[in-house]
């Protein structure tokens, strides 16, 4: 699983920050959030292939989290895609596609669905989940988390070797929870050689929000947490008033859910240098970094 930041503006792209867009990759699949102005071009200057996007979701009805879906619909539809492909987000969502069809003329030759997310869960899918939650901005908005299902427990190779199961596809299958039989009768059980189930990885995307510590049992000990800092803590005032948090807001947020690790992005384009932000939530929350467009982080299992 990894996180790759296609755009990590706010508001406004600058020469080295798209509008918001995130794409998440897991087992093969790719999911984006949010979907600003000219995320297909940064999909290609990243190298990604559009075959593998099957979900997108959509945090909030404001032009610079969505302005991309007509654009990267026009050329997945050039693209000859024939894959149907899934589109979550608030209410509104589906009269906006509605303009594009009406307005603009979009003919998309491949199946889409658009589908109203609502605080709880939005789908489940095999091996993961995608759950909302409300947050605070200036429009009815959704955080997201991408939930992984429990993991077997670690396999004991000894123990197994101890209790005469052959190396081979009986592995797999104690692995996979299923009791096996041995050739000499006997039966051996996954709990005879898995240790306790493992939890899967959580992954959270929380923009555009004021500082909303409600939200904090929704990130509650994610793998990472991918939050907005629009503002350096001198514009706390700012933040407060157009509905944005500062860099050390989210940190303390990250901090109080206990996260692993903390991005951050939907900087404001005010800041060409980000090193004030990332100081003052480093001094709440160590773990931060401020995502650059392009850049990946890897989400790796903790067991």
């Amino acid at each position: 699983m990894r996180a790759i930041f296609l755009g990590t503006s706010g508001g406004i792209p600058t020469p080295r920050r798209s509008l918001p867009a995130v794409a998440l990759m897991h087992e093969g699949e790719i999911m984006l959030f949010d979907c600003g102005e000219g995320a297909q071009t940064q999909f290609m200057r990243k190298g990604i292939g559009f075959g593998r996007l099957t979900k997108i979701f959509i945090t909030h009805i404001h032009g610079d989290h969505l302005s991309g879906l007509m654009g990267l619909f026009m050329t997945l539809t050039m693209l000859e895609r024939e894959a149907p492909l899934e589109v979550y987000g608030p209410p509104g969502l589906a009269e906006f596609f509605g303009s594009l069809e009406r307005d603009i003329k979009l003919r998309a030759r491949f199946p889409y669905s658009i589908h109203v997310a609502a605080p709880g869960m939005v789908v489940r899918c095999d091996g993961f989940h995608v759950e909302a939650a409300p947050v605070n901005h200036s429009v009815p908005c959704l955080a997201f988390a991408v939930q992984e299902s429990v993991r077997p427990g670690k396999f004991d190779l000894e123990r197994a070797r101890e209790l005469g199961v052959p190396e081979g596809p009986l592995f797999g299958s104690l692995q996979k929870g299923e009791t096996v039989s041995l050739p000499d009768g006997a039966t051996v059980s996954p709990s005879d050689v898995l240790g306790p189930p493992r939890k899967g990885r959580r992954v959270v995307y929380c923009t555009d929000t004021v500082y909303h510590p409600p939200i904090i049992p929704f990130c509650r000990d994610a793998d990472l947490l991918i939050h907005e800092s629009m503002f350096a803590e001198d514009m706390k005032d700012e933040a407060r008033m157009r509905k944005h948090s500062t860099a050390a807001e989210a940190a303390g947020i990250a901090r109080a859910a206990g996260v692993r690790r903390l991005a951050l992005t939907h900087i404001s384009a005010r800041y060409l240098d980000t090193s004030d932000i990332q100081e003052q939530a480093r001094a709440v929350f160590p773990e931060t970094s401020v995502a650059r467009d392009l850049m990946e982080i890897e989400i790796p299992y903790i067991d």
